[in-house]
């Protein structure tokens, strides 16, 4: 820059998307050797991270429905990031969601999450209300938390599939907790987008998520939506890119025709059905809660063997099913063979549960 004006250099450095204009290489940025893919613009960066970003909001409502809160997903920020980057961020503490895909489209999709935040939502499925102490997972807690959270990664493949209007095909998603010094699981580098985005579950959870894919699938994503987009059947990119497509009339025809308008109908538009088969595999905790009391902590301290505790329901009063800490049925105590079993007596209306004070 001289006086204030920019160089044709600079401005051609502008035009390509370039974020420096010293020549240097931006923090993070991959150097392009022989073979190696290009780097991808802001637009089409962004591009691709809103088309993401709508495929997790998606995906947050059914996650909203397991933990019964409102859960919130900022607004996405993409970069190119090298294998070895990606590595050294996620090293430790983190839970990955991996997905491969085929098909139209081809490549892994891993979603990073951090231990303790995965733990926490793992909590208030099993109807926990207390944050977990340890930020590693058991077995049972990756179990749950990949019913609550794996179905996000679905919503991808499923949105992408959409968009681009071709047939994609999703794996079973993998989940496991990454270790030091353990080999990273994604593999298929040298370059990769990485998505960023704020993540919150009401009074639990204020962290972010991250979602990773090579950078050669999400240059072919972008592709395929720049080309469903040129052919007149895309809509708004994002980030200002619109898709328009102009076709003129062919030779012989006239390009001006009569608008025809649907009839209007007075009916308003009946009431949304949610596909509840996606959560008919989530497990969810169910609790018979006999009854409670309270106690002073020298009476505690005071308990042993044979100590007798005084509870506040009455001899064969109904005791109480909670599912996740939600009260949805009473019921009286029965025995199975040689096991305790409920026989549900009231189911309480939708209407008594949200009045209802929370339990638990």
């Amino acid at each position: 820059m001289v006086d204030g004006s920019l160089t044709q250099q600079e401005i051609d450095l502008l035009l390509q998307g370039a974020d420096d204009f010293s020549g240097s290489s931006m923090e993070g940025a991959v150097a392009q050797g022989p073979g190696s893919s290009r780097d991808m613009s802001p637009l089409e960066r962004e591009t691709v991270a809103d088309m993401v970003h709508q495929a997790l909001q998606s995906g947050t409502q059914g996650l909203a429905l397991i933990l019964s809160r409102n859960v919130r997903l900022g607004a996405p920020y993409g970069e190119v990031r090298s294998q070895e980057e990606i590595e050294k961020e996620f090293t430790n503490n983190y839970v990955i969601f991996s997905q491969s895909c085929s098909g139209a489209i081809q490549g892994t999709f891993a979603l990073f999450i951090a231990a303790p935040e995965a733990a926490r939502i793992s909590a208030i499925v099993m109807g926990s209300e207390e944050a977990p102490t340890v930020s590693t997972l058991d077995s049972a807690q990756i179990a749950t938390v990949k019913d609550a959270i794996g179905p996000m990664l679905f919503s991808v493949a499923n949105q992408i599939s959409v968009k681009i209007g071709s047939v994609i095909t999703p794996m079973p998603v993998d989940v496991r907790v990454l270790a030091p010094g353990a080999s990273f699981p994604m593999q298929e580098g040298p370059t990769y987008l990485r998505v960023q985005f704020p993540f919150t579950v009401e009074n639990a959870v204020d962290s972010r998520i991250t979602l990773v894919m090579p950078l050669a699938t999400a240059q072919d994503i972008y592709k395929k939506l720049r080309g469903q987009g040129d052919a007149g059947m895309g809509g708004d990119f994002g980030a200002g890119g619109k898709a328009a497509a102009v076709a003129g009339p062919r030779p012989g025809q006239t390009g001006v025709k009569d608008v025809n308008f649907p009839q209007l109908s007075m009916g308003g538009p009946g009431p949304m059905q949610p596909n509840m088969n996606l959560l008919m595999d989530v497990q969810m905790t169910l609790t018979v809660e006999l009854g409670r009391t309270k106690m002073y902590i020298k009476e505690i301290l005071g308990l042993g063997e044979g100590s007798i505790i005084e509870l506040d329901k009455l001899a064969g009063e109904p005791v109480d099913l909670l599912v996740n800490g939600k009260l949805i049925a009473k019921g009286e105590v029965v025995v199975i063979d040689e096991n305790f079993g409920v026989r549900v007596t009231d189911i309480v209306s939708p209407i008594d549960r949200l009045k209802g004070p929370k339990q638990g």
